[in-house]
């Protein structure tokens, strides 16, 4: 690692007006504490020692000037190896294949793209190891690390099952068998790391009782062997920036907002909340006012929800006419997004009696499709539609939500934080959804019912 640049890309980082320098150096001290595990592992936020909505920026700030790059992983929801990588979102692909569990999967944006960055290769050009970590939960009967040209054994006893061999290093894999009547004689087995990321022995079979693997790391770089049962459960992945959770940050949009899906791709997102605005009145406002004027009341309107939305981590992701679609990783954040947009839009409408700005709002979660529209990122699918159409039968000032939203325990408890105690459930159409659809509306102290 070249300490000098890294110590000059460091400054001018630093040096810019918004630099947050807490992070920065927390970001530095991390780096020269885990210098050597560079070469085997990509820097994740969570690592860093201070909240992760302070770290990131720095991260993404740290690319133009040469400090970082920035890596997409996809990860198996089985065994959690890292299938694909791609460090543009224009190489992202929809579906992955895991050679060690021998499946194809989803590559969830909220689920299994995780987000990592790496030193620039200016200042570290060795290429990071990619591990397979296996998930916390994961029973591992054997484990075995080897250095280059060095043999190393391990005894486990087995029960009858099938059992799977990998290396996390390289990746090599190997299938385990026990069956057949239990013996008291210890079975050795012997496989060799090749150079070619393949075990000599891809199959081993067994009888139940004890069994020696004696494993020889036949290559220039470390090895190792991890037996677990085969078995595919899909377990979350630990704590970790997704490809969700970094494009809802401003910054990520302001530094690499030509990053997109290609054109025909689309990534299933596991559950995004989707917000929709919109004034209401807003066709007598042009009326009354005339277009230019309504139009600037209307710029004082996107600039304070667009604010708003910004500051709780919310991204806006598109304008249609005077209605705004925003989305967050979360119920809460959308909900105080609204509650201090219409505080604001409150104090705007006292020093502006003649140009009153009055939304009404809906708010809805699931899942979703996130697609390249026009240059832009976007969501598609049933969930944004109903959103949609929630905001549609919601009044002034009035907050609407779905059946989904009224579930998440966090987003009623912040209602009653805020003091919104008066929660109504309805059956309603919704334009364009079959069935009767059950919606929540909370009256807030901004409801002017007078106005539809």
């Amino acid at each position: 690692m070249n300490n000098d640049i890294l110590t000059k890309k460091l400054a001018i980082l630093k040096n810019r007006k918004s630099a947050f320098i807490p992070a920065i150096e927390a970001i530095h001290d991390w780096l020269l504490q885990t210098s050597e595990a560079l070469s085997k592992q990509n820097i994740s936020p969570v690592d860093i020692n201070l909240p992760i909505d302070k770290v990131v920026p720095e991260f993404l700030h740290g690319i133009p000037i040469g400090l970082f790059d920035l890596n997409w992983e996809v990860h198996c929801p089985h065994c959690h190896a890292i299938t694909y990588e791609y460090h543009d979102l224009s190489q992202a692909a929809s579906a992955s294949y895991c050679e060690g569990c021998k499946v194809e999967f989803e590559a969830d944006f909220a689920k299994w793209v995780n987000v990592t960055f790496s030193l620039n290769k200016e200042i570290d050009n060795r290429e990071p190891i990619l591990t397979c970590k296996l998930p916390d939960t994961t029973e591992v009967f054997i484990h075995i690390e080897t250095s280059p040209a060095e043999t190393k054994s391990a005894i486990m006893t087995f029960k009858a099952d099938t059992y799977r061999y990998i290396c996390p290093l390289t990746k090599s894999r190997g299938l385990l068998t026990v069956s057949g009547e239990e013996t008291d004689e210890l079975q050795v087995f012997s496989i060799e790391q090749l150079a070619d990321n393949k075990f000599d022995i891809t199959k081993l079979q067994a009888r139940p009782g004890r069994i020696k693997i004696n494993l020889t790391n036949s290559i220039d770089s470390p090895a190792g062997l991890v037996v677990f049962k085969d078995y595919l459960p899909q377990q979350p992945l630990p704590p970790r920036l997704s490809g969700l959770e970094l494009i809802h940050y401003p910054e990520f949009h302001s530094l690499f907002g030509e990053q997109v899906l290609s054109s025909r791709e689309q990534m299933q997102v596991a559950a995004v909340t989707t917000l929709f605005t919109d004034i209401t009145g807003s066709t007598e406002m042009y009326e009354r006012l005339g277009d230019i004027v309504a139009y600037n009341v209307v710029r004082d309107h996107f600039d304070i929800l667009f604010s708003n939305i910004e500051q709780q981590g919310g991204t806006v992701i598109k304008t249609i006419g005077d209605a705004v679609m925003a989305s967050f990783t979360n119920n809460r954040a959308a909900l105080i997004s609204v509650v201090n947009a219409l505080e604001e839009f409150e104090k705007y409408n006292k020093q502006n009696v003649d140009r009153q700005v009055n939304i009404k709002t809906g708010i809805h979660r699931g899942q979703t499709i996130l697609v390249n529209l026009n240059d832009r990122l976007d969501y598609f699918g049933s969930t944004i539609n109903k959103a949609a159409r929630i905001q549609a039968v919601a009044s002034s000032g009035e907050i609407c939500f779905s059946e989904q939203v009224y579930q998440d325990n966090n987003f009623i408890q912040t209602m009653k934080k805020i003091g919104i105690e008066n929660v109504s459930r309805h059956s309603v159409n919704l334009k364009g959804i079959d069935g009767l659809q059950t919606i929540y509306k909370a009256v807030t102290k901004f409801n002017k019912n007078t106005l539809l």
